[in-house]
């Protein structure tokens, strides 16, 4: 870590401490009304103030770098692909005239019909990678396709090796949101968000070929809020400045 880093996340460490201080002081009982009021109420006793400022910096960093280069790569990549930006602008312009006419600001359902728009953004996860990967500990003995990984050893599970091969993906290396037509509804589906009635679902998405939010019970829980965030901003993209 470079002395900027060590620096800015001292300062962040610093910050975050005289947060907890300030709570610790004057919580009286009250009930939980963040994240950090729920971490100091733990009553394992094993959270100290150190472990409760890197949680929090653990959650921060992710949320504020991760959707702004998702959008900055989709953007990158329709500059390149005319077609899958006229497509996308086609159905969010659809969408706006339709909002215009019934009046009122977007909806879950209006999300939930910009299917192409989850293309694109599915597409750019895959390619872009804004998680090269994550590290993990075994807890315990492991034998994967013949290879022992033993309790202690730390395992690299490098996503992008995995999003671009071309066992996975014909032509891994090309931006191409159609392919995801089908693929995407049984992500949503996956993750308890219903498709449309009787929308396709004929892949099945539980494999380990599309791991950009991790997956298993470390999934990340700022998924869909993620993909949501992507989509609106899309939206206001191609209907404003196109």
């Amino acid at each position: 870590m470079s002395v900027a880093l060590r620096q800015a996340k001292k300062k962040m460490v610093m910050l975050i401490k005289s947060i907890i201080e300030e709570k610790r002081k004057n919580k009286f009982g009250c009930a939980p009304r963040d994240v950090v009021d729920v971490l100091i109420n733990d009553a394992s006793g094993q959270l100290t103030d150190n472990l409760i400022s890197d949680n929090m910096i653990d959650l921060m960093i992710p949320a504020e770098d991760s959707v702004p280069v998702l959008v900055t790569l989709a953007v990158k990549y329709l500059s390149e692909c005319p077609l899958a930006l006229q497509h996308l602008e086609e159905e969010n312009t659809r969408l706006e005239k339709r909002r215009s006419m019934l009046g009122g600001e977007l909806q879950w359902a209006d999300y939930m019909s910009l299917s192409f728009t989850q293309h694109v953004i599915t597409e750019t996860l895959r390619m872009g990678n804004i998680i090269s990967g994550i590290m993990r500990k075994a807890v315990k003995d492991v034998e994967i396709r013949g290879h022992l990984i033993p309790k202690g050893w730390c395992v690299f599970t490098y996503f992008r090796s995995v999003h671009l091969d071309e066992k996975h993906y014909e032509e891994a290396y090309k931006f191409n949101p159609w392919r995801w037509k089908r693929l995407l509804l049984l992500l949503l589906h996956h993750h308890l968000l219903l498709p449309p009635v009787g929308a396709p679902q004929d892949k099945d998405m539980s494999s380990c070929g599309f791991t950009p939010f991790g997956g298993g019970q470390r999934l990340c829980p700022g998924l869909d809020l993620a993909r949501l965030e992507a989509s609106i901003f899309l939206h206001h993209l191609v209907t404003n400045f196109t």
